[in-house]
């Protein structure tokens, strides 16, 4: 080996080791956070003096009614976390409403010995955290898990269905031991039903985001998970009386009601169209030799060539009276055409459907009218695909700071992931219309889709709007269909998506305040930074720090540096002074480069401006760098993202290539900056420079709030 390749492989050995050495600094442990969070619980245990202790020492209202008097039930392999009891007893008096309550948990870590027998060691890992109350997940598998506890009125008037317990004496709130779990899941399902948690709005049953039970080993936890036969039965039983009631045989030949309305917004995608008309009728076949459910379609196209208008129409004939075709030329409005198609609809329950979805499983539209039909039940969605293959596009929407997110998103539908969120009935925030179902009454008590939402987060409004009603939106994830997603107008990163985009994202969040980064249903201990569609404890990424420029930013020369594609860059969110995303160049080992986070000041003129959209998403090409321009730059230090690294396994490298950066008030000279990266190797002294198609506009030493800009 030559000495200069030797020399090379020496410096890039020092830098892995480097690179290593700090990624054990951001990787954060289970330990870690656990005994911070019980560090906290002491703390404030300290801060309130003499703290309310579960069960005791709370004064009964005048009406008589005890307010602490409350049971503690769990499974017999297990016990109770630091301070459960008295979260328990403070939750119980701070919501005089909730009647049933449960919390996180994990489990208590164990190794094989030598016979293979599985034995317990020091410590917990596999945490579970929850969603709040979720009536559909609990209809899937018992996720309230090890540990509940409910009001002793409650439990008084349930004894009847009490399976076996064993009470537990003891100083604090009166506990109960089961060693049954089916006699627990079923009884716990009846407690849930006496305490009014299926009912519209309520709020009785509690849910306390911190660990407050230690399970036996992680099977044991993964028995919950389990769809019981207790659950498959009360399945079948949905669909039977809902059949019962709404699917009537008639005599040949004599028409019936619709029972559906499909609406499918379409133009100028005959063949696509096709292909969706033929899933629509295969997924209105019974099961098992039951009856079809009757349905219409309702074809909404805004505009299609004569060629491809007279190829619809040809779809419609032949006698088949369920579809309408409805031709409205305009510019694409998926809420108005949605609209439209709804205020003709004659069904009772309303499936808005792309024409790009092939729906592909017999039974599917029955499914989700029996629960689209439930008093408590708002939207419907499906799991999606993406075409020809098992990689989920669509599981359910989760709204996390940036905005809505798909969760799960390019996933393989081959394993269960977090919490099963993949599997069962899961209740969500929002799901897409691209494949949404609602009962008629409720979608016009919602007020239907909102138009000032043209083409983005309209299905996500909706949602909401039946959210703050009271209702629970749920996605099926134990069925599926394909979604050619987009196909009727393209992706979102042009400029001109994307600046439409970012009005709707604000527009939606306007809307709704209280939902601005919200999500009852996605744990706050779960990562809830960047476009990580994985789910994963935050406390993975707790070594991760903000970078703040704090005088640090300084005026950046791009001489020497070549405009180059495979720095790979993504500006995720730029709202207010934050800016989150990640870089990382291709084809090269990581852990050798200095990154910079470069902010360029906009061309004022068109001519500057058209020029600067040459180095976009919409053509691909790069563009060198005047010296000239005002640019400025501010050095990364790398955070962990464990989704780069899960993701780009081809990549060498790349867990610590994200950054999070504050640009501090002041900062930079007020006006529109665009966010691009630069990147020298510190072996080779290779120099990259490359843009994103994100934009940030600064306020300067005049203060305000910094707004994200498209273009």
């Amino acid at each position: 080996m030559k000495i200069k390749e030797l020399a090379r492989q020496v410096l890039i050995q020092r830098e892995n080791r480097r690179y290593h050495r700090i990624l054990r600094g951001r990787r954060g442990t289970y330990t870690e956070w656990l005994a911070e969070q019980e560090k906290i619980t002491g703390e404030r245990a300290a801060d309130a003096g003499e703290i309310v202790t579960a069960g005791h020492g709370i004064a009964e209202p005048a009406e008589g009614k005890n307010e602490g008097d409350f049971v503690i039930v769990h499974v017999e392999k297990g016990v109770l976390a630091v301070g459960a009891e008295e979260k328990i007893g403070n939750y119980f008096r701070v919501h005089p409403e909730v009647q049933l309550l449960y919390g996180d948990e994990d489990s208590t870590r164990q190794d094989k010995t030598e016979t293979g027998e599985r034995e317990a060691r020091e410590g917990y890992e596999a945490p579970w955290f929850k969603p709040d109350w979720s009536p559909d997940l609990l209809d899937s598998f018992f996720y309230f898990g090890g540990l509940t506890a409910m009001r002793g009125d409650l439990f008084r008037r349930a004894e009847k269905w009490m399976p076996q317990l064993r009470r537990e004496t003891g100083d604090g709130a009166e506990r109960y031991i089961v060693w049954d779990p089916a006699g627990y899941e079923k009884w716990l399902h009846v407690c849930a039903a006496m305490a009014g948690g299926y009912r519209k709005g309520s709020r009785s049953i509690g849910h306390i985001s911190d660990i407050l039970f230690h399970g036996e080993g992680k099977e044991a936890q993964n028995r919950f998970l389990e769809t019981s036969d207790f659950l498959r039965r009360e399945e079948e039983r949905l669909l039977r009386d809902f059949q019962d009631g709404w699917i009537v045989p008639t005599k040949a030949g004599e028409e019936r009601e619709p029972v559906i309305s499909v609406i499918i917004p379409s133009k100028d995608h005959p063949e696509t169209l096709g292909k969706c008309l033929q899933g629509c009728a295969l997924a209105a076949q019974g099961q098992q030799g039951s009856a079809a459910i009757p349905y219409e379609v309702i074809i909404v196209d805004n505009g299609s060539s004569r060629e491809n208008r007279d190829r619809i129409q040809a779809l419609t004939e032949g006698g088949d009276t369920r579809i309408t075709y409805l031709y409205h030329p305009m510019e694409f409005h998926f809420s108005r055409m949605c609209n439209l198609g709804a205020e003709k609809a004659r069904g009772t329950f309303l499936l808005f459907l792309n024409d790009d979805v092939e729906l592909c499983q017999p039974g599917v539209l029955t499914q989700m009218a029996a629960m689209a039909d439930r008093d408590y039940t708002g939207a419907v969605g499906l799991k999606l695909y993406y075409p020809d293959s098992a990689r989920i596009q669509h599981a359910g929407i989760t709204n996390l700071p940036m905005g809505p997110v798909h969760k799960l998103q390019f996933m393989e539908d081959d394993r269960d992931y977090y919490g099963g969120a993949n599997r069962g009935k899961r209740n969500v925030l929002a799901v897409t219309a691209a494949c949404l179902m609602v009962e008629r009454g409720k979608f016009l008590e919602a007020g239907g889709f909102s138009e000032e939402l043209r083409v983005a987060f309209n299905d996500v409004d909706f949602c909401f709007r039946l959210y703050e009603l009271g209702y629970w939106n749920v996605c099926l994830n134990s069925r599926y269909a394909y979604h050619h997603e987009s196909l009727s107008r393209g992706d979102d990163e042009s400029q001109e998506k994307l600046e439409r985009l970012l009005k709707e994202r604000d527009a939606l969040y306007r809307r709704h305040p209280g939902l601005d980064g919200v999500d009852p249903y996605y744990s706050v201990h779960l990562n809830r930074t960047g476009l990580d569609t994985g789910i994963r404890p935050a406390y993975l990424t707790a070594g991760n720090e903000i970078r703040k420029s704090g005088g640090m930013s300084y005026r950046f020369s791009a001489e020497g540096y070549r405009p180059d594609a495979c720095l790979m860059v993504r500006v995720e969110d730029c709202r207010g002074a934050r800016i989150l995303g990640y870089g990382i160049v291709l084809g090269d080992n990581n852990a050798c480069y200095d990154r910079l986070l470069l902010l360029r000041k906009a061309a004022e003129s068109p001519e500057l401006s058209a020029g600067a959209r040459a180095d976009t998403g919409e053509n691909k090409k790069m563009t060198n760098v005047s010296h000239a321009e005002e640019i400025y730059a501010l050095g990364l230090e790398g955070q962990y993202r464990p989704d780069l690294e899960e993701n780009m396994p081809d990549q060498t490298n790349v867990a610590l290539c994200g950054f999070h950066v504050e640009i501090e008030e002041g900062e930079l000279p007020a006006g529109k900056y665009r966010l691009g990266l630069a990147a020298e190797n510190r072996v080779s002294r290779l120099k990259l420079i490359n843009w994103s198609n994100r934009f940030v506009s600064l306020e300067g030493k005049s203060g305000g709030r910094r707004q994200e800009k498209a273009m």
